[in-house]
Parts: structure tokens; C-alpha cells; sequence
């Protein structure tokens, strides 16, 4: 039995033009049989060159695309050959029935996540849903196919139409990047759109999500009367004086704890990303433990965020802070009160290099620059 070969064309039937597409196309020949299967991707002329995408910013993911449907034809065509069955008409048919078993990528970032759930916060949880939903609704970026760095720029464009900034449509993509990373990973993509395609995080900062100094003392120290807002405005005390993140807070045990020069010690990893982070546990942080019998009085992260909300009016704060604000405000008081060094502030923060710490944290050094530059002028 002859084999037969499989080759790719394009425009077969000479429809494209200067701004009109043509198909891409499946050939399988066999003596004088032919049959042709449309691989669903369409370029303009200039796009196509000796059998391959070219031209396109994308042209690596497409031309990986077509690679896979021609491996899927030929994997058919053997099938059928070791059964003694060779029939070309039945092999689009066979190709249409595998591409549709197969799962979409909006179903298997779905399946990644749900796998994921246990170990991810409700907030998070939240983020992946928010995303899903607009992939869903946009359908942009259903199919392994259409994970394409065109398709990621031309999302980040719709994000923005849409009225989103930069730090938002940020947010987007960093949860889209997780399931990308994870395909390309398993082989279900030829390669990873971000790898070329950079999205700006944006100018959302500590500064911008974070009390000022004053707020924070204000909140700090006012009477609240209400015992379940008093509990969450001393966990958000204790949180800013460590500046540990929610996740971090809820390992949190003071025998965990060790002397060092006569300071309480906390080590441990940053659940987020494994970093290594230090903090001494100063008077303020040890007066909440002993207030609560050495324990935290923790609450679910979802309750926390909403009764923060609350106690906060308590010191007249017209803020929606979050309980992330604890660890950004308790960073900027450190650099910009304490005059710490940023290398410390890196190793309490857990950050992994100080590249991140000095990106978050730039604009506060630049206001302490200003208020000692301005001190120092008044004496001269």
C-alpha cells in the first residue's frame, strides 16, 4: 500500500489578495486521490513562505499549530494503514473527531484550577473566576490554538478599551500567564506567548495602597467599641508591624518564635513564593499576642476585608483598605520613618531580589530623599 504524503498549502483556490486572506490547507495525496483539510488558518500572501507562517508576530505559535494537525494526520493515516483501511475521505472526519475530544484551553485552565483550589485563597480564587468569565465572554482566547502573543496583545487592547488600567489589565494577565505556563508545560502549545510579549504592571504601588503614617497611628490607637472591629483593626496592627501577608499570618505560632539578643524572632517562608523572610517581633506586634493570650485572633480573609472596612471609620479613614494594606504600610513606615536600609526591608519582606523591593517601594525613598534634602537645606 503507497503512503500517503501530506503536505501543507496555501490559497488553493487563489481567493486571497493584497489586503484579503487565503486558507491554509491539509493536502493528502495518494497516486491521484487528494483530499484537502482546512486547518482554520488564514493569511494574507505576504504572511506565507516555502510551506511556513512568516511575517506575523505570531508566526512561531501558528506555525507550531499546523505542525500539530499535520502530526495528527499523520498519526490517523498510520492508524488506518496498520488496520489495512486507507479510505483519504474519512480522515477529516476522524481529524474533526480527535481536535473535538480534545479539550479546549479555557477547560483545561478551568480543570489546572480547580486542581489548585485547596491551596488558594478565596480572594484568588475569586481572580481566576473574574478572568475566566471574561475570556469566556470575549472568545478570544478559547481554543490551545488561539494562545498566541497577537491574541494577548489584542487582549490587553480589549482590557483597555474596556476602561481597565494598566495595574488591572496587569492583574488579567498575570492569572492567564499561570495557564499558559502550565500548557506549554504539558506540551499543548508550541511556546509561551509571554516569553516575548511583556505587559506593564502599571503604577499601582505600595504608596497608592497603603495609610499614611498618621492614618495608621490614628487607627492604631482610636477606641472602637464594637469587639468584633476592635479584633480585625488589632490583627491589621499586628500585620503592619511584621508585615506579613494574610496567607503568612495564618501559620503564624509564637512558639515558632526564637530569642535573638533579646528580641522574639520569626522565621519562616512566604507561602506566595517560598522566600525565606525574618522579623522581630517589636512591642507593638508582642502587646496584640499578649492581648489574645499569645494567639492571633484570626478570621477568614473574606470577613477580614469586609470588617476592615468598617473599623477604619472608627478612625475617620474614607479608605478602601484591604489587608494586603497592612504589609505595604508597614514597609513604608520602615523606609521612610525608621530610615531602614532597603536590603533589610527586602529580607523582612520576603522578596526575592531588591530589584522588587526598590520597584514597589521607590517613590518612598524619594519622599524621604525630599523631607532630608529639604531639612538639610534649612541649615545651610
Amino acid at each position: 500500500m503507497r503512503i500517503p504524503k501530506l503536505t501543507l498549502v496555501y490559497d488553493r483556490q487563489k481567493r486571497s489578495g493584497k489586503n484579503k486572506t487565503g486558507t491554509v490547507e491539509i493536502r493528502i495525496s495518494q497516486g491521484k486521490d487528494r483530499k484537502y483539510i482546512s486547518t482554520g488558518v488564514r493569511l494574507l500572501p505576504k504572511e506565507w513562505s516555502n510551506g511556513s507562517v512568516v511575517g506575523r508576530r505570531d508566526w512561531k505559535e501558528l506555525n507550531g499549530q499546523l505542525q500539530l494537525l499535520l502530526r495528527r494526520c499523520s498519526e490517523i493515516v498510520t492508524e488506518m494503514m496498520e488496520q489495512g483501511c486507507l479510505e483519504l475521505g474519512a480522515i477529516p472526519s476522524m481529524l474533526d473527531e480527535s481536535i473535538v475530544q480534545q479539550q479546549t484551553f479555557l477547560s483545561y485552565a478551568e480543570e489546572k484550577a480547580e486542581r489548585r483550589k485547596a491551596g488558594l485563597r478565596e480572594g484568588t480564587r475569586k481572580r481566576y473566576k473574574v478572568v475566566f468569565d471574561f475570556l469566556k465572554e470575549w472568545k478570544g482566547i478559547v481554543h490551545f490554538a488561539d494562545v498566541t502573543e497577537q491574541n494577548v496583545l489584542k487582549m490587553d487592547e480589549c482590557l483597555k478599551k474596556r476602561g481597565l488600567k494598566e495595574c488591572s489589565r496587569y492583574s488579567y494577565h498575570k492569572v492567564l500567564k499561570i495557564f499558559v505556563v502550565y500548557a506549554f508545560a504539558d506540551g499543548l502549545i508550541p511556546s509561551n506567548p509571554y516569553a516575548k510579549v511583556k505587559i506593564k504592571r502599571g503604577e499601582e504601588d505600595g504608596l497608592q495602597r497603603c495609610l499614611t503614617p498618621q492614618e495608621f497611628h490614628r487607627f492604631e490607637r482610636c477606641k472602637i467599641e464594637d469587639s468584633c472591629l476592635e479584633r480585625v483593626r488589632d490583627l491589621f496592627v499586628f500585620q503592619t508591624y511584621t508585615m506579613m501577608s494574610y496567607s503568612d499570618l495564618e501559620l503564624f505560632k509564637m512558639e515558632d518564635c526564637v530569642k535573638m539578643d533579646g528580641k522574639l524572632v520569626y522565621r519562616s517562608k512566604r507561602i506566595k513564593t517560598l522566600q525565606p523572610f525574618t522579623v522581630v517581633l517589636m512591642r507593638p506586634a508582642l502587646a496584640i499576642l499578649e492581648k489574645y493570650g499569645g494567639k492571633l485572633p484570626l478570621i477568614s480573609n473574606v470577613k477580614y476585608n469586609l470588617y476592615l472596612k468598617a473599623a477604619v471609620k472608627y478612625a475617620k479613614i474614607d479608605k478602601a483598605v484591604t489587608t494586603h494594606w497592612a504589609r505595604h504600610t508597614g514597609a513604608t513606615m520602615m523606609l521612610n520613618e525608621g530610615n531602614m536600609p532597603m536590603h533589610i526591608v527586602q529580607h523582612i519582606l520576603g522578596h526575592a531580589s531588591i530589584k522588587e523591593t526598590e520597584r514597589t517601594y521607590a517613590k518612598v525613598l524619594d519622599r524621604t530623599i525630599v523631607e532630608q534634602m529639604t531639612n538639610y537645606e534649612k541649615s545651610v
